[in-house]
């Protein structure tokens, strides 16, 4: 398994080598784009729109914008003298109550694995985390840019969380009818909350599975068969918000 990064976490004066590995996996089908006439191979290609030729990957470089056809290049060696820590440092700026970051400022997810002479370090500040019930925040140079980050206890080791920085995330009143009130009366409310609790059980995210991957598996299956696709039927809509609630209370029950 290779990692994504390379370098130390550190909190006080202790510092730990560490190396970072993704905790997703991508198991998405993979779709090619085919010309509807013939069934050829779509290739985007990279043009220079000034020369006309085509360039490879290694010919490509970075330029950031300074007027119109002016431009200052960046490589990929510029990008390692950048003059912050955090490009081979994350330096833990403080520690903090989990519950105090809302999910919304979660984005992606990697292991932390102790490098060579950094077990005992690890370990420690593993367990004092989890003792003390608290998170790291630090930031990470990586991938072309600073990123916000936390660190955590998990499951036997350390996790970290790339976080949204705060101006990232959009006030979700700019989102149309966001926050809107309507009245409902107290039945309709009593109805849902009952539901809701006939439905609450404790969270086994084993249990669910990607069923549209399955789906698509199943009607590839069916195209080279040469079979007939059953389409998928409608839920039908119950007449009122009162008749849905208690069809499905009456569901559960059944």
């Amino acid at each position: 398994m290779r990692a994504v990064w390379k370098g130390s976490v550190s909190f006080g004066l202790v510092s730990i080598p560490i190396k970072l590995y993704n905790a997703t996996l991508s198991k998405e089908l993979q779709f090619h784009m085919l010309h509807a006439e013939d069934g050829g191979r779509i290739r985007f290609k990279k043009v220079c729109e000034k020369c006309g030729k085509e360039v490879s990957k290694d010919e490509v470089v970075r330029g950031y914008q300074l007027a119109k056809n002016e431009y200052v290049i960046l490589t990929d060696e510029d990008f390692q003298k950048m003059p912050l820590r955090s490009v081979k440092s994350i330096d833990i700026k403080q520690f903090f109550d989990p519950s105090e970051l809302n999910f919304i400022y979660y984005s992606n997810f990697y292991y932390i694995s102790p490098d060579k002479g950094g077990e005992r370090a690890y370990y420690l500040l593993k367990e004092a985390l989890k003792d003390t019930n608290s998170m790291g925040i630090g930031k990470i140079g990586m991938r072309g840019r600073e990123n916000l980050v936390a660190i955590k206890a998990y499951n036997g080791g350390l996790v970290l969380a790339q976080l949204h920085y705060f101006d990232e995330v959009r006030n979700p009143y700019e989102i149309p009818n966001w926050g809107v009130e309507v009245e409902v009366n107290k039945e309709e409310l009593e109805l849902a909350k009952k539901l809701i609790l006939a439905m609450k059980k404790p969270l086994k995210l084993e249990e669910y599975r990607d069923e549209y991957k399955e789906a698509l598996n199943k009607l590839i299956e069916a195209k080279i068969a040469g079979k007939e696709i059953k389409v998928a039927e409608e839920v039908k809509a119950a007449k009122s918000l009162m008749d849905a609630l208690k069809a499905s209370l009456e569901s559960l029950e059944a």
